[in-house]
């Protein structure tokens, strides 16, 4: 798939992106200018304007992978074989006739990703093996802007030349030795360089410095080894590192010997008033927030630890193999990420996931050169060495990789209370957001400030009109003043540029987000309504009530595996979202039977329950009061939503969807002793994946909820309704039930009872086979716990490690886990209340007549047989889920999207034999 894409070209783009290519100007813009982001920006809105809805990134990618079908096609014909064909080659030769075929290598194949993921390979890197000549006319202007990101357009030999220039100046030196991210360093550097005519600005600087200073680094590491390796100004570059290479290696030993400690961190909140003098600018750091960019902050080795734990995953290793451009892969792994409380998203897992590799495969093709090992080199390169050669980790890798991995939630956990100072030595990049002129921003400009429980936002537009995502000053501790507040207790900070409003309803806003493009924010509004708008009042403080609801609902629905339109809480009265084309239905599932239900079915008395739930649709129509619809007209209505045709498939699974929420949601709020009575959701298309999510907001308007099931204490907007006058008493005794709810949502993503699954082996042998058990009890959010002891050896020791459990009164499920001969599950099943599940790792020559000793039990004794190892662990999260809607919740919400991707499946298989 393409990059950043997750979905194929069809043959009408590719032919549209074609048309665009052939024009001359944007085909002379093209040569030798691959990484230019404004020309594809430029050819993004050119096939906007055609129809076709594609950022940048895809129509990069897709401009590449053709360009290298045909250099690859075109060489097989030039050397003689004419059997080797492509879609679209006469239209791609007409285009690129005029550029120089060449066939394209394996490493030029690697070296070409490695720029794509790592940009470090500098303009005068390329023009190594000869200077091309231009195809652009001096007298035909460019008419595609450029974009001042940090790479923006290609260095020049002249202007790299004045930049080498003003490094060699041994002030410059020593300030960039100290700190390699000070700001002002860079913008001096870039004054400078205005005086020699070049305008550059200083985040342009600062990424050349890098991009240079690393390829001075390979090179010079290659030459150390023997191989001829060469670059542009190396002789330049090495007068100027090479007598700072021992003292950085002093340094890098000293910081890797460093203790972690606290450290108060300066953070810029304006680009006047943050001056730093240059003298002491290594005491100060710019905190880079995740949202920055794809790389954003550099990746700890907690967080990649966590990473290549996921990746080790054998599900993971095998989609990651089949397609490394798959964004739903990449989502999932940044999904699973944060529930390690580790915030990456799925480009940024993408962009690591690539480095790693393009790492560890560079090192691989100079071990044969390399004296000592290679995994001095890299960090984790035995554990990716394992990995990328298909291999599970051995069994002290497992043991050394889980330790690390429980060593770096807990240091991520600490992390989190304290901002910690990066080291200056690191060498990933650091690219930072785009800037655009105030003529080129539409709409408005925020700037939130996050601290580390709930988040303050800024207001940095000078527009008339605002969005309201400032926090009141009543909010800010007393005593403390507003500025204080903002430079002392943010933890992150991140812009977030809105653009036009996209919608407006009765109770939120959508914003288009122009630095996110597929994403959107919600914005809520103080407003309550009852009726259609019949009823309309302004309710101070219910946009961050219904913000805090929605973003408490979507994340326990995400945990469960049901797929939603929400990814992160952005200050208290909004939050961002993937942007959706809305179906116009409300889908209303029902226990209870009351209000307009009784209304529409005369003779049913209220308090009347439906067994399974029942599931209504009504239309979106406020003019019509929204009549309600059978599932027969969704699909007469032919609705086509963000390329997707709504047919029966498509409501069945909007239906079953329905049903599996409101069951995740009543099992949550039983605990809080409340009865979930109905509740009212709705669907849209993900305009970038094409797939049906849950979308708007579930809040305190979406539902019923009663407290012991009583509806007289009714917390839900009902009591809004049945009001017969509003009066400000009656507002804040609505504002009171809401209140209530908000406060008790957050308890629904906890438990009051735990649980624990104890896997016992017989021997270490089995340790294979109990990992297995583990990570599958890992997926349900269950602690495993490993033992080794043999009833048949030592029945007393296992005897005492049963009444270890016991004692502490944690429910538990036991495990056993023994081949040929098993006495340690009938062993425990006899001593023990506790549930056991035998679970025997079977072998292909006694495995027929070793399973029957787990089998054949005597009376008396329950000890059930699962062969499966994630078998074991779905029936002990089965017994749990009895309890713990947490656990019950992910049951759920697998097996709904087993039965949605079977019914996509048979949709498939019919298409295909139509």
């Amino acid at each position: 798939m393409e990059s950043g894409a997750g979905k194929h070209w069809t043959e009408e783009e590719v032919k549209a992106l074609l048309t665009v290519w052939s024009e001359k100007n944007i085909r002379k813009q093209l040569y030798r200018t691959l990484r230019n982001k404004g020309i594809f920006i430029h050819i993004a809105k050119r096939l906007q304007e055609k129809g076709i809805f594609r950022d940048w990134k895809q129509c990069r990618s897709k401009y590449k992978n053709l360009k290298y079908e045909y250099r690859t096609v075109k060489h097989a014909h030039n050397s003689g074989d004419g059997s080797k064909t492509m879609k679209f080659f006469c239209e791609l030769d007409a285009i690129l006739q005029y550029e120089p075929v060449s066939q394209l290598t394996e490493d030029e194949d690697s070296r070409d990703l490695a720029s794509e993921t790592q940009l470090v390979t500098s303009s005068a890197s390329e023009n190594i093996k000869g200077k091309p000549t231009s195809i652009l006319d001096s007298n035909n202007p460019t008419l595609i802007p450029s974009v001042a990101n940090e790479g923006g357009k290609h260095w020049t030999i002249n202007e790299v030349k004045a930049l080498i220039d003003i490094w060699s100046d041994k002030n410059i030196q020593k300030q960039l030795e100290g700190t390699m991210r000070n700001k002002r360093i860079f913008e001096q550097i870039a004054a400078k360089l205005q005086k020699f005519g070049i305008d550059r600005d200083w985040k342009q600087c600062r990424t050349k410095y890098k991009n240079l200073k690393h390829e001075y680094k390979i090179v010079k590491n290659c030459q150390d080894l023997g191989t001829t390796k060469s670059m542009k100004f190396f002789t330049e570059l090495d007068a100027i590192l090479g007598h700072t290479s021992e003292q950085s290696q002093k340094l890098e030993n000293k910081e890797s010997q460093r203790t972690t400690k606290q450290t108060n961190i300066k953070m810029e909140i304006s680009n006047r008033d943050n001056h730093i003098p240059l003298e002491d600018a290594h005491d100060h750091l710019k905190i880079i927030t995740v949202n920055d960019a794809e790389a954003g902050k550099h990746w700890c080795d907690n967080e990649v630890r966590a990473l290549i734990n996921i990746w080790s995953d054998e599900k993971i290793r095998q989609m990651l193999e089949g397609a490394t451009r798959n964004k739903e892969i990449f989502e999932e792994i940044a999904r699973r990420l944060m529930k390690f409380g580790i915030d990456r998203d799925w480009k940024q897992c993408r962009t690591k996931y690539k480095n790693l590799k393009y790492e560890y495969r560079v090192l691989k093709k100079k071990t044969n050169h390399l004296i000592d090992n290679p995994k001095r080199k890299m960090r984790f390169y035995e554990e990716i060495d394992c990995i990328l050669r298909q291999q599970t980790l051995g069994t002290h890798s497992c043991k050394n990789n889980s330790s690390l991995i429980s060593e770096s939630f807990e240091g991520h956990a600490m992390n989190a209370e304290s901002l910690n100072k990066r080291k200056a030595h690191e060498d990933e990049l650091v690219p930072l957001p785009l800037k655009r002129s105030t003529s080129d921003t539409i709409g408005h400009e925020f700037h939130l400030t996050t601290k580390q429980k709930g988040s303050t936002v800024h207001l940095c537009g000078q527009e008339t009109k605002h969005i309201q995502l400032l926090q009141s000053a009543s909010q800010v501790p007393a005593g403390l003043p507003l500025a204080s507040a903002f430079t002392t207790e943010m933890a992150t900070a991140e812009v977030i540029k809105i653009g036009k409003k996209l919608y407006e309803g009765k109770t939120k806003e959508v914003y288009e987000l122009l630095d996110n493009p597929g994403k959107v924010l919600l914005q809520s509004k103080d407003q309550i309504t009852a009726g259609n708008a019949a009823r309309k009042n302004h309710l101070e403080g219910k946009a961050a009530i219904s913000n805090k609801i929605t973003s408490c609902i979507f994340k326990l629905l995400q945990e469960a595996g049901i797929k939603t339109a929400f990814t992160k809480k952005c200050g208290d009265t909004a939050f961002i979202a993937p942007q959706c084309e809305m179906i116009p239905i409300e889908w209303v599932c029902r226990r209870i039977a009351t209000g307009s239900f009784l209304k529409r079915n005369p003779g049913v008395k209220e308090g009347y329950k439906f067994y399974p739930p029942k599931v209504e649709l009504f239309f979106k129509d406020d003019a019509n009061n929204d009549p309600q619809w059978s599932e027969e007209q969704v699909i007469a209505a032919k609705w086509c939503f963000a390329g997707l045709n709504i047919g029966q498939t498509e409501v069945d699974i909007m239906s079953h969807s329905t049903q599996a929420i409101f069951e995740i949601l009543e099992k949550s709020w039983l605990p809080q002793n409340c009865t979930l009575v109905d509740m009212k959701i709705e669907f849209g298309v993900d305009v970038t994946t094409k797939e049906i999510v849950l979308a708007d907001v579930i809040d305190n308007d979406s539902w019923r909820l009663w407290p012991s099931g009583d509806r007289t204490q009714q917390k839900d907007k009902q009591s809004y309704r049945d009001l017969k006058e509003v009066t400000p008493e009656g507002l804040q005794m609505v504002k009171r039930n809401f209140e209530w709810v908000a406060e008790r949502v957050e308890l629904l993503h906890k438990v009051q009872s735990p649980c624990r699954v104890v896997v016992l082996m017989g021997s270490t042998s089995d340790l294979g086979h109990c990992e297995k058990i583990k990570k599958a009890c890992g997926n349900y959010g269950i602690p495993c716990e490993l033992r080794v002891t043999s009833a048949h050896k030592g029945p007393d020791e296992t005897l005492k490690i049963k009444a270890e459990y016991e004692g502490d009164g944690i429910p538990t499920v036991f495990v056993a886990v023994a081949g040929r001969s098993n006495g340690l599950g009938p062993v425990m099943s006899g001593n023990t209340a506790y549930p056991v599940v035998n679970c025997p790792p079977l072998t292909p020559d006694w495995g027929a007549q070793d399973v029957w000793s787990s089998l054949r039990m005597p009376s008396g004794l329950g000890c059930s047989t699962i062969l499966s190892p994630e078998g074991a662990a779905q029936f002990a999260a089965q017994i749990f889920g009895l309890n713990n809607h947490l656990v019950w919740a992910k049951l759920r919400g697998g097996m709904l999207n087993t039965w949605v991707s079977l019914k996509q499946a048979d949709k498939k298989i019919r298409e295909c034999s139509l």
